[in-house]
């Protein structure tokens, strides 16, 4: 079969100055490949006039399936809350004018929004979960009769109702097959400063309250080998020349017996390779991890920090003290490794006094290049946080969330928040997002 994978996310849609490299896509248009099928891909993040050059390219490649992955429901930065529904339906309508394919929709925003996603597109067919194992199946399926109703992870429409099949996790990653980054151009994306991304493992064992995580991958974790992850920089680095990669992992370094792994493979196989990881935790930054983190090849280390009030480090849930903050801040610095801050005020509990805890932790401590502040939750489905935005009056029902739902709690006021807002913008390096 010939199969067009979309990669439907756009740079100028998003709230970061930096797009993401399409991950999803690679790793499920290399599934295809794999599976026998003539592949090609679209991305809408390189393309100047989306619908005609989708256009173009359909009409060209004539598929016999079309694949459409989706990355995010919204943009986000303070007090400014941007729709991406509207493009990717500009490219669903575009597809759907112009070919007879069947649509098959994936992706992150997918996962947690599969059903509403089907009812706003006015599509039939959308896959959940790990599209390296249900996407091939779908394809197959389509060729040789089979019901695609019957995959795990599958949500789809049957006489006007929706339904769910529940979603198969994928025991063994080494055995999945390769992301295609052949297919991608990398060097357009160096340009934008963005790296080729990789997963070292799925599942997260932790149950952060604004984090649906843990319930979308299962709490328990599934590792690649060291040696897999090697091999796949390896390709990346053979498909564009590339220089700088990207863990893309929830947290890179947890559990920290498989990052160091990762780490010692990469300093005795791939001597002077760069690379960053997003959301590490503070749990188990020693400086000896640090040191090892700086030897690997790391840039910059990007540490999911959220609180410096012990209070609401307990109230999300997040599995760690002020402490381990404190080591890790101080070991990075030592190590003499550049880090970015993230903060996410905001949440059920907080207070001026417990916003006052945050900043005065990090004044105490070696400043990092970057702090990124987030004001408020947005809500979706599987969150902890959920119940108490019930209670909270902030939230009613479910059937809101997936036209944008957010949690501010309710002991800031509308006066402190503009006071808070310009006084961190007012700090040098301090982004407000």
């Amino acid at each position: 079969m010939k199969v067009l994978v979309i990669s439907s996310n756009r740079v100028k849609a998003l709230a970061a100055p930096i797009p993401a490299f399409p991950s999803g896509p690679a790793y499920i248009a290399g599934a295809a490949r794999e599976a026998g099928h003539e592949v090609e891909v679209f991305d809408a993040c390189l393309a100047d006039d989306v619908t005609g050059e989708l256009t173009e390219h359909v009409e060209r490649f004539d598929p016999d399936a079309i694949g459409i992955s989706v990355r995010n429901v919204r943009a986000r930065r303070w007090s400014d809350h941007q729709d991406l529904r509207p493009g990717v339906k500009e490219i669903t309508d575009s597809v759907t004018r112009i070919s007879t394919a069947p649509v098959v929709l994936g992706g992150p925003a997918i996962n947690n929004f599969g059903r509403e996603w089907l009812e706003y597109l006015d599509l039939d067919f959308a896959l959940r979960g790990e599209g390296e194992l249900t996407f091939p199946r779908y394809l197959d399926m389509l060729d040789g009769g089979g019901d695609i109703h019957t995959i795990q992870g599958g949500v789809y429409r049957e006489d006007g109702q929706l339904f769910e099949v529940p979603i198969e996790p994928v025991e063994d990653l080494d055995a999945t097959p390769y992301p295609a980054f052949e297919l991608f151009d990398l060097d357009a994306y160096r340009t934008m400063g963005c790296s080729p991304s990789i997963f070292t493992k799925r599942g997260c064992s932790f149950h952060c309250t604004h984090c649906p995580q843990d319930v979308l991958e299962g709490s328990r974790y599934r590792l690649k080998s060291p040696k897999r992850v090697i091999d796949e920089i390896a390709r990346a680095r053979s498909a564009g020349n590339a220089d700088m990669f990207y863990l893309s992992d929830n947290l890179f370094n947890f559990p920290r017996h498989h990052a160091e792994a990762i780490l010692d493979e990469l300093i005795e196989k791939e001597p002077g390779i760069r690379w960053t990881a997003d959301g590490l935790t503070p749990l188990g930054m020693t400086k000896d991890f640090c040191r090892l983190l700086k030897e690997s090849g790391c840039a910059a280390a990007s540490l999911s920090v959220e609180s410096g009030s012990e209070r609401m480090l307990k109230r999300m849930r997040r599995g760690y003290s002020t402490e381990h903050i404190r080591e890790a801040i101080t070991s990075l610095s030592r190590a003499e490794l550049p880090f970015m801050v993230s903060l996410l005020l905001g949440g059920p509990g907080e207070s001026p006094e417990t916003i006052d805890e945050s900043m005065d932790l990090l004044g105490s401590l070696p400043q990092a290049q970057i702090v990124n502040v987030n004001i408020g939750l947005s809500l979706e489905h599987h969150q902890g946080v959920l119940a108490d935005a019930r209670r909270d009056g902030q939230l009613q029902d479910e059937s809101g969330l997936f036209d944008g739902s957010y949690y501010l709690s309710p002991e800031l006021s509308e006066d402190y928040l503009e006071d808070l807002v310009e006084s961190l913008e007012g700090k040098a390096n301090w982004f407000v997002v």
